[in-house]
Protein backbone atom coordinates (compact mmCIF):
# COMPACT_ATOMS: atom_id res chain seq x y z
CA UNK A 1 0.00 0.00 0.00
CA UNK A 2 1.24 3.37 -0.57
CA UNK A 3 2.20 5.59 2.81
CA UNK A 4 2.85 8.72 0.63
CA UNK A 5 4.76 10.06 -2.60
CA UNK A 6 7.87 8.77 -1.40
CA UNK A 7 7.05 5.34 0.62
CA UNK A 8 5.04 2.11 0.16
CA UNK A 9 5.18 -0.87 2.26
CA UNK A 10 3.86 -3.99 0.49
CA UNK A 11 3.01 -7.49 1.96
CA UNK A 12 3.12 -10.73 0.65
CA UNK A 13 4.01 -14.39 0.83
CA UNK A 14 6.58 -15.59 -1.15
CA UNK A 15 5.48 -18.17 -2.81
CA UNK A 16 8.81 -19.09 -4.87
CA UNK A 17 9.90 -20.15 -1.09
CA UNK A 18 6.63 -22.58 -0.10
CA UNK A 19 7.86 -25.87 2.44
CA UNK A 20 6.61 -28.96 2.62
CA UNK A 21 3.89 -28.21 4.68
CA UNK A 22 2.70 -25.81 1.68
CA UNK A 23 3.29 -22.43 3.71
CA UNK A 24 5.20 -19.30 2.14
CA UNK A 25 7.36 -16.85 4.68
CA UNK A 26 5.27 -13.27 4.10
CA UNK A 27 7.76 -10.28 3.38
CA UNK A 28 7.33 -6.64 3.35
CA UNK A 29 8.42 -5.07 0.13
CA UNK A 30 9.41 -1.31 1.01
CA UNK A 31 9.95 1.22 -1.63
CA UNK A 32 11.64 4.58 -1.16
CA UNK A 33 11.58 6.89 -3.80
CA UNK A 34 11.32 3.85 -6.34
CA UNK A 35 13.91 1.43 -5.07
CA UNK A 36 13.10 -1.32 -3.06
CA UNK A 37 14.68 -3.53 -0.29
CA UNK A 38 12.87 -6.67 1.33
CA UNK A 39 12.22 -7.58 5.11
CA UNK A 40 11.32 -11.12 6.09
CA UNK A 41 8.59 -10.95 8.90
CA UNK A 42 9.88 -14.44 10.37
CA UNK A 43 6.25 -15.91 10.16
CA UNK A 44 4.44 -18.17 7.31
CA UNK A 45 1.15 -18.74 6.04
CA UNK A 46 -0.51 -20.73 3.49
CA UNK A 47 -0.99 -18.63 0.30
CA UNK A 48 -4.58 -19.44 0.03
CA UNK A 49 -5.14 -18.10 3.02
CA UNK A 50 -4.03 -14.82 1.88
CA UNK A 51 -5.64 -11.52 1.17
CA UNK A 52 -3.84 -9.51 -1.58
CA UNK A 53 -6.37 -6.84 -1.36
CA UNK A 54 -5.67 -6.25 2.49
CA UNK A 55 -2.48 -7.36 2.30
CA UNK A 56 -2.65 -9.90 5.39
CA UNK A 57 -4.23 -12.49 6.10
CA UNK A 58 -8.15 -13.75 5.35
CA UNK A 59 -9.11 -14.79 8.70
CA UNK A 60 -12.07 -16.35 7.41
CA UNK A 61 -10.02 -18.96 5.91
CA UNK A 62 -7.67 -19.94 8.49
CA UNK A 63 -8.57 -22.91 10.91
CA UNK A 64 -6.41 -22.05 13.45
CA UNK A 65 -7.61 -19.05 14.44
CA UNK A 66 -4.28 -18.58 17.10
CA UNK A 67 -2.19 -18.90 14.29
CA UNK A 68 -4.55 -16.46 12.21
CA UNK A 69 -4.13 -13.57 14.44
CA UNK A 70 -0.54 -14.22 15.29
CA UNK A 71 -0.33 -13.61 11.38
CA UNK A 72 -2.49 -10.33 11.35
CA UNK A 73 -1.16 -9.00 14.33
CA UNK A 74 2.50 -9.22 12.75
CA UNK A 75 1.43 -7.67 9.62
CA UNK A 76 0.05 -4.61 11.45
CA UNK A 77 2.58 -3.98 13.88
CA UNK A 78 5.15 -3.90 11.49
CA UNK A 79 3.50 -1.60 9.29
CA UNK A 80 2.92 0.42 12.34
CA UNK A 81 6.63 0.63 13.13
CA UNK A 82 7.51 1.21 9.63
CA UNK A 83 5.78 3.91 9.25
CA UNK A 84 6.44 5.61 12.87
CA UNK A 85 10.23 4.68 11.85
CA UNK A 86 10.05 6.58 8.63
CA UNK A 87 8.45 9.81 9.82
CA UNK A 88 11.32 9.58 12.29
CA UNK A 89 13.77 9.50 10.18
CA UNK A 90 12.19 12.51 7.85
CA UNK A 91 11.88 14.50 10.99
CA UNK A 92 15.37 14.12 11.41
CA UNK A 93 15.84 15.97 7.79
CA UNK A 94 17.57 12.66 6.88
CA UNK A 95 17.91 11.48 3.51
CA UNK A 96 15.65 8.49 3.81
CA UNK A 97 16.67 5.81 1.55
CA UNK A 98 14.78 1.84 1.61
CA UNK A 99 18.18 0.45 2.25
CA UNK A 100 18.58 2.77 5.28
CA UNK A 101 14.84 2.33 6.42
CA UNK A 102 15.44 -1.75 6.34
CA UNK A 103 18.75 -1.57 8.09
CA UNK A 104 16.71 1.21 10.82
CA UNK A 105 13.88 -1.55 11.40
CA UNK A 106 15.92 -4.59 11.91
CA UNK A 107 18.22 -2.73 14.44
CA UNK A 108 21.50 -2.36 12.02
CA UNK A 109 23.35 0.73 12.26
CA UNK A 110 24.03 1.76 8.65
CA UNK A 111 27.80 3.02 8.44
CA UNK A 112 28.84 6.11 5.50
CA UNK A 113 30.89 3.56 3.86
CA UNK A 114 27.75 1.20 3.23
CA UNK A 115 25.73 4.73 1.64
CA UNK A 116 27.13 3.72 -2.17
CA UNK A 117 25.50 5.42 -4.97
CA UNK A 118 23.18 2.20 -5.11
CA UNK A 119 21.35 3.18 -1.65
CA UNK A 120 21.03 6.71 -2.38
CA UNK A 121 18.61 8.54 -5.11
CA UNK A 122 20.06 8.12 -8.52
CA UNK A 123 19.77 11.00 -10.80
CA UNK A 124 19.32 11.21 -14.44
CA UNK A 125 22.73 12.14 -15.67
CA UNK A 126 24.42 9.28 -13.63
CA UNK A 127 22.32 7.03 -15.50
CA UNK A 128 23.58 9.09 -18.21
CA UNK A 129 27.08 8.12 -17.34
CA UNK A 130 26.15 4.76 -16.49
CA UNK A 131 24.90 4.01 -20.18
CA UNK A 132 27.82 5.76 -21.77
CA UNK A 133 30.79 4.42 -19.31
CA UNK A 134 29.21 0.77 -20.58
CA UNK A 135 28.98 2.00 -24.14
CA UNK A 136 32.96 3.10 -24.10
CA UNK A 137 33.89 -0.34 -22.91
CA UNK A 138 31.90 -2.04 -25.53
CA UNK A 139 34.11 0.09 -28.39
CA UNK A 140 37.29 -0.83 -26.73
CA UNK A 141 36.11 -4.83 -27.32
CA UNK A 142 34.94 -4.27 -30.73
CA UNK A 143 31.42 -4.47 -29.97
CA UNK A 144 30.41 -1.72 -30.82
CA UNK A 145 31.07 1.17 -33.16
CA UNK A 146 32.73 4.81 -32.37
CA UNK A 147 29.96 6.45 -34.38
CA UNK A 148 27.67 5.21 -31.76
CA UNK A 149 29.53 6.81 -28.95
CA UNK A 150 29.93 9.37 -30.58
CA UNK A 151 26.01 9.80 -30.97
CA UNK A 152 25.60 9.35 -27.19
CA UNK A 153 28.03 11.73 -26.13
CA UNK A 154 25.67 14.52 -28.40
CA UNK A 155 22.24 12.19 -26.44
CA UNK A 156 24.40 13.66 -23.36
CA UNK A 157 24.97 17.18 -24.51
CA UNK A 158 20.84 17.83 -25.02
CA UNK A 159 19.67 16.32 -22.23
CA UNK A 160 22.36 18.70 -20.26
CA UNK A 161 21.19 21.23 -22.07
CA UNK A 162 17.52 20.92 -21.68
CA UNK A 163 17.51 20.72 -17.85
CA UNK A 164 20.16 23.78 -17.46
CA UNK A 165 17.47 25.60 -19.74
CA UNK A 166 13.86 24.67 -18.84
CA UNK A 167 14.80 23.81 -14.96
CA UNK A 168 17.98 25.50 -14.45
CA UNK A 169 19.07 22.51 -13.01
CA UNK A 170 22.42 20.67 -13.89
CA UNK A 171 20.65 17.21 -12.72
CA UNK A 172 17.71 15.79 -11.36
CA UNK A 173 16.76 13.00 -9.36
CA UNK A 174 14.93 9.65 -11.39
CA UNK A 175 11.96 10.07 -9.39
CA UNK A 176 11.24 13.85 -10.39
CA UNK A 177 11.31 12.71 -14.38
CA UNK A 178 7.92 13.55 -15.38
CA UNK A 179 5.65 11.95 -17.89
CA UNK A 180 5.06 15.42 -19.28
CA UNK A 181 9.44 15.64 -19.69
CA UNK A 182 9.18 13.99 -23.35
CA UNK A 183 6.77 16.87 -24.57
CA UNK A 184 8.49 19.47 -23.06
CA UNK A 185 12.04 18.44 -24.34
CA UNK A 186 10.58 17.83 -28.24
CA UNK A 187 9.59 21.26 -27.55
CA UNK A 188 12.72 22.71 -26.35
CA UNK A 189 14.42 20.90 -29.19
CA UNK A 190 12.13 21.94 -32.07
CA UNK A 191 11.84 25.48 -30.98
CA UNK A 192 14.97 26.46 -29.04
CA UNK A 193 17.82 24.41 -30.57
CA UNK A 194 16.11 24.30 -34.14
CA UNK A 195 16.67 20.44 -34.54
CA UNK A 196 14.57 18.52 -37.01
CA UNK A 197 11.80 16.54 -35.03
CA UNK A 198 13.71 12.85 -36.17
CA UNK A 199 16.47 14.03 -34.89
CA UNK A 200 14.67 15.50 -31.79
CA UNK A 201 13.10 12.27 -31.70
CA UNK A 202 16.44 10.01 -31.37
CA UNK A 203 17.70 11.93 -28.66
CA UNK A 204 13.81 11.00 -27.02
CA UNK A 205 14.22 7.33 -27.96
CA UNK A 206 17.58 7.51 -26.21
CA UNK A 207 16.17 9.31 -22.76
CA UNK A 208 13.35 6.49 -22.53
CA UNK A 209 16.10 3.93 -22.64
CA UNK A 210 18.15 5.77 -19.89
CA UNK A 211 14.87 5.53 -18.18
CA UNK A 212 14.18 1.58 -19.04
CA UNK A 213 18.00 0.90 -17.91
CA UNK A 214 16.92 2.88 -14.33
CA UNK A 215 13.89 0.48 -13.99
CA UNK A 216 16.18 -3.03 -14.75
CA UNK A 217 18.40 -1.61 -12.07
CA UNK A 218 15.78 -1.12 -9.58
CA UNK A 219 16.51 2.62 -9.66
CA UNK A 220 13.36 3.31 -10.12
CA UNK A 221 9.90 1.19 -9.70
CA UNK A 222 8.65 2.23 -13.61
CA UNK A 223 9.51 4.06 -16.16
CA UNK A 224 8.07 7.28 -16.68
CA UNK A 225 8.22 7.91 -20.31
CA UNK A 226 6.75 4.44 -20.78
CA UNK A 227 3.31 5.49 -22.43
CA UNK A 228 5.45 8.16 -24.47
CA UNK A 229 6.18 6.69 -28.20
CA UNK A 230 9.11 8.30 -30.39
CA UNK A 231 7.48 8.45 -34.24
CA UNK A 232 9.44 9.20 -37.53
CA UNK A 233 9.21 10.72 -40.57
CA UNK A 234 10.84 8.88 -43.53
CA UNK A 235 12.70 11.53 -45.12
CA UNK A 236 12.68 11.77 -49.02
CA UNK A 237 15.86 9.62 -49.97
CA UNK A 238 17.85 11.28 -52.51
CA UNK A 239 18.98 9.08 -55.92
CA UNK A 240 21.22 9.91 -58.18
CA UNK A 241 19.79 8.00 -61.83
CA UNK A 242 22.08 6.75 -63.90
CA UNK A 243 22.09 9.91 -66.15
CA UNK A 244 23.86 11.93 -63.12
CA UNK A 245 25.74 9.13 -62.58
CA UNK A 246 27.44 9.13 -65.93
CA UNK A 247 27.36 12.84 -65.55
CA UNK A 248 29.77 12.78 -62.57
CA UNK A 249 31.84 9.97 -63.85
CA UNK A 250 32.77 11.65 -66.86
CA UNK A 251 33.49 15.49 -65.05
CA UNK A 252 37.02 16.42 -65.77
CA UNK A 253 37.67 18.05 -62.38
CA UNK A 254 41.27 19.56 -60.76
CA UNK A 255 43.03 16.81 -58.11
CA UNK A 256 41.70 17.18 -55.01
CA UNK A 257 37.77 16.87 -56.32
CA UNK A 258 38.82 14.32 -58.69
CA UNK A 259 40.12 12.07 -55.35
CA UNK A 260 36.43 12.75 -53.55
CA UNK A 261 34.60 11.93 -57.05
CA UNK A 262 36.54 8.82 -57.28
CA UNK A 263 35.57 7.94 -53.70
CA UNK A 264 32.17 8.76 -54.07
CA UNK A 265 31.68 6.74 -56.95
CA UNK A 266 33.38 3.85 -55.71
CA UNK A 267 30.67 4.08 -52.79
CA UNK A 268 27.80 4.41 -55.39
CA UNK A 269 28.98 1.30 -56.92
CA UNK A 270 29.71 -0.78 -53.52
CA UNK A 271 27.42 0.76 -51.04
CA UNK A 272 29.86 1.34 -48.88
CA UNK A 273 29.85 3.79 -45.86
CA UNK A 274 32.61 6.18 -45.90
CA UNK A 275 34.11 4.57 -42.56
CA UNK A 276 33.97 1.47 -44.42
CA UNK A 277 35.78 2.95 -46.71
CA UNK A 278 38.31 4.87 -45.38
CA UNK A 279 39.10 1.49 -43.23
CA UNK A 280 39.78 -0.55 -46.95
CA UNK A 281 43.26 -2.18 -47.05
CA UNK A 282 45.38 -4.03 -49.91
CA UNK A 283 44.52 -7.24 -47.54
CA UNK A 284 41.59 -7.14 -48.04
CA UNK A 285 40.90 -7.39 -51.85
CA UNK A 286 40.97 -11.06 -52.94
CA UNK A 287 40.04 -13.53 -56.23
CA UNK A 288 36.18 -14.71 -55.81
CA UNK A 289 34.99 -17.96 -57.16
CA UNK A 290 34.42 -15.89 -59.98
CA UNK A 291 38.08 -15.10 -60.96
CA UNK A 292 37.53 -11.52 -60.33
CA UNK A 293 38.28 -9.34 -57.77
CA UNK A 294 36.26 -8.98 -54.28
CA UNK A 295 36.77 -7.38 -51.30
CA UNK A 296 35.90 -8.59 -47.91
CA UNK A 297 35.33 -6.70 -44.52
CA UNK A 298 34.37 -7.46 -41.08
CA UNK A 299 30.66 -5.54 -40.67
CA UNK A 300 30.51 -3.29 -36.85
CA UNK A 301 26.77 -3.53 -37.04
CA UNK A 302 26.28 -7.25 -37.67
CA UNK A 303 29.41 -8.49 -36.33
CA UNK A 304 29.83 -10.68 -39.74
CA UNK A 305 32.15 -11.10 -42.26
CA UNK A 306 30.82 -9.89 -45.60
CA UNK A 307 32.56 -10.37 -49.26
CA UNK A 308 31.95 -8.03 -52.26
CA UNK A 309 32.64 -8.72 -56.08
CA UNK A 310 33.44 -5.33 -57.64
CA UNK A 311 31.79 -4.01 -60.43
CA UNK A 312 33.93 -2.44 -63.04
CA UNK A 313 33.87 1.14 -62.06
CA UNK A 314 34.92 0.37 -58.97
CA UNK A 315 37.88 -1.87 -60.05
CA UNK A 316 38.83 0.85 -61.69
CA UNK A 317 38.58 3.50 -59.33
CA UNK A 318 41.22 0.93 -57.42
CA UNK A 319 43.74 0.14 -60.05
CA UNK A 320 43.78 4.48 -60.57
CA UNK A 321 45.22 4.89 -56.64
CA UNK A 322 47.30 1.09 -56.51
CA UNK A 323 50.46 3.80 -56.94
CA UNK A 324 49.39 6.50 -54.73
CA UNK A 325 51.91 7.59 -52.43
CA UNK A 326 49.28 8.53 -49.78
CA UNK A 327 47.74 4.60 -50.19
CA UNK A 328 50.83 2.99 -50.34
CA UNK A 329 52.11 5.13 -47.27
CA UNK A 330 49.21 4.33 -45.15
CA UNK A 331 48.08 0.55 -46.40
CA UNK A 332 44.96 2.46 -48.11
CA UNK A 333 43.17 1.19 -51.34
CA UNK A 334 41.72 4.85 -51.97
CA UNK A 335 42.92 8.47 -51.07
CA UNK A 336 40.26 8.99 -47.91
CA UNK A 337 41.15 11.78 -45.50
CA UNK A 338 38.89 14.08 -43.03
CA UNK A 339 35.00 13.57 -43.19
CA UNK A 340 34.94 17.08 -42.67
CA UNK A 341 36.81 17.77 -46.05
CA UNK A 342 35.34 15.01 -47.69
CA UNK A 343 32.30 16.11 -47.46
CA UNK A 344 32.76 20.04 -48.33
CA UNK A 345 34.48 18.67 -51.20
CA UNK A 346 31.90 16.46 -52.38
CA UNK A 347 29.57 19.25 -52.46
CA UNK A 348 31.87 21.51 -54.65
CA UNK A 349 31.36 18.42 -57.21
CA UNK A 350 27.63 18.48 -56.97
CA UNK A 351 27.76 22.01 -57.71
CA UNK A 352 29.95 21.40 -60.73
CA UNK A 353 27.64 18.20 -62.00
CA UNK A 354 24.57 20.44 -61.96
CA UNK A 355 23.13 17.99 -59.23
CA UNK A 356 19.85 19.78 -57.54
CA UNK A 357 20.55 17.97 -54.20
CA UNK A 358 23.82 18.06 -51.72
CA UNK A 359 25.93 14.34 -52.30
CA UNK A 360 26.81 12.52 -49.54
CA UNK A 361 27.91 8.73 -48.45
CA UNK A 362 24.38 8.42 -47.64
CA UNK A 363 23.48 9.67 -51.17
CA UNK A 364 25.90 6.82 -52.61
CA UNK A 365 24.58 3.91 -51.14
CA UNK A 366 20.80 5.00 -51.93
CA UNK A 367 22.08 5.42 -55.48
CA UNK A 368 23.95 1.54 -55.10
CA UNK A 369 20.45 -0.23 -53.68
CA UNK A 370 18.14 1.55 -55.93
CA UNK A 371 19.74 2.55 -59.62
CA UNK A 372 22.57 0.21 -59.20
CA UNK A 373 20.91 -2.33 -58.10
CA UNK A 374 17.51 -3.01 -57.23
CA UNK A 375 16.54 -1.11 -60.88
CA UNK A 376 18.86 -3.80 -62.62
CA UNK A 377 16.97 -6.56 -61.12
CA UNK A 378 19.01 -7.23 -57.88
CA UNK A 379 16.76 -9.37 -55.02
CA UNK A 380 16.37 -7.08 -51.90
CA UNK A 381 17.63 -10.22 -49.91
CA UNK A 382 20.62 -9.66 -52.06
CA UNK A 383 20.81 -5.86 -51.48
CA UNK A 384 20.44 -5.77 -47.78
CA UNK A 385 23.05 -8.62 -47.27
CA UNK A 386 25.75 -6.38 -49.37
CA UNK A 387 24.59 -3.03 -47.41
CA UNK A 388 24.94 -5.04 -43.96
CA UNK A 389 21.72 -4.38 -42.46
CA UNK A 390 20.71 -6.57 -40.22
CA UNK A 391 16.75 -6.42 -40.93
CA UNK A 392 15.33 -5.97 -44.56
CA UNK A 393 13.17 -3.42 -43.24
CA UNK A 394 15.88 -1.00 -43.70
CA UNK A 395 17.11 -2.63 -47.00
CA UNK A 396 12.90 -1.56 -47.83
CA UNK A 397 13.70 2.20 -46.92
CA UNK A 398 16.62 2.34 -49.08
CA UNK A 399 14.87 0.69 -52.15
CA UNK A 400 12.40 3.18 -52.66
CA UNK A 401 10.16 2.16 -56.08
CA UNK A 402 11.36 4.48 -58.65
CA UNK A 403 9.85 5.85 -61.93
CA UNK A 404 12.60 3.42 -64.00
CA UNK A 405 12.24 0.48 -61.51
CA UNK A 406 8.31 0.47 -62.25
CA UNK A 407 8.65 1.22 -66.49
CA UNK A 408 11.35 -2.16 -66.24
CA UNK A 409 9.45 -4.05 -64.16
CA UNK A 410 5.87 -3.33 -66.51
CA UNK A 411 8.15 -3.52 -68.99
CA UNK A 412 8.88 -7.16 -68.63
CA UNK A 413 5.52 -8.06 -67.43
CA UNK A 414 4.33 -6.75 -71.34
CA UNK A 415 7.00 -8.79 -73.03
CA UNK A 416 5.62 -11.94 -71.02
CA UNK A 417 2.27 -11.23 -71.42
CA UNK A 418 1.68 -9.73 -74.88
CA UNK A 419 2.91 -10.50 -78.08
CA UNK A 420 4.31 -7.58 -80.29
CA UNK A 421 0.72 -6.35 -81.61
CA UNK A 422 -0.85 -6.17 -77.96
CA UNK A 423 -2.58 -9.71 -78.03
CA UNK A 424 -2.32 -11.73 -74.68
CA UNK A 425 0.42 -14.48 -75.78
CA UNK A 426 -0.96 -17.78 -76.96
CA UNK A 427 0.13 -20.34 -74.69
CA UNK A 428 -1.25 -18.00 -71.58
CA UNK A 429 -4.69 -17.17 -73.15
CA UNK A 430 -4.59 -21.45 -73.55
CA UNK A 431 -3.81 -21.47 -69.86
CA UNK A 432 -6.28 -18.86 -68.71
CA UNK A 433 -9.08 -21.33 -70.82
CA UNK A 434 -8.24 -24.40 -68.98
CA UNK A 435 -8.09 -22.78 -65.45
CA UNK A 436 -11.72 -21.64 -66.14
Amino acid sequence: MRINKQLSVLFLPEKSKIDANGDAPIIARITVQGIRREISLSIKINPDQWDQSTENVNLALVANKKKGMEVYQKVENTLNDLVSLYKMLTRGQQLVTAELLKSKYLGLVLPDLFRTETSAPRTLCQTLNYKYSKLVALVKAGERSASTLKRWKVTKKKIRSFLDFTMKKKDIPLMEVAPSHPHEMLHFFLVHQKICKNTAMKYLKNTKELLSIAVLKGWVEKNPWSEFTSTYKQPKRNVLNLFQLITIYKKKLIGRLEHVRDVFLFACFTGYAFNEIQGLSKEMVFTGIDGKRWIRIDRQKTGSEECLPLLPIAAEILDKYKNDSYCIENNKLLPVKSYSNYNGYLKEVGDLCDISFELSTHVARHTFAVTVCLENGIPIETISKMLGHKNIRTTQIYAQVSNANIALNMGRLAKQLFSENGKLTVKLYSEIIKAA
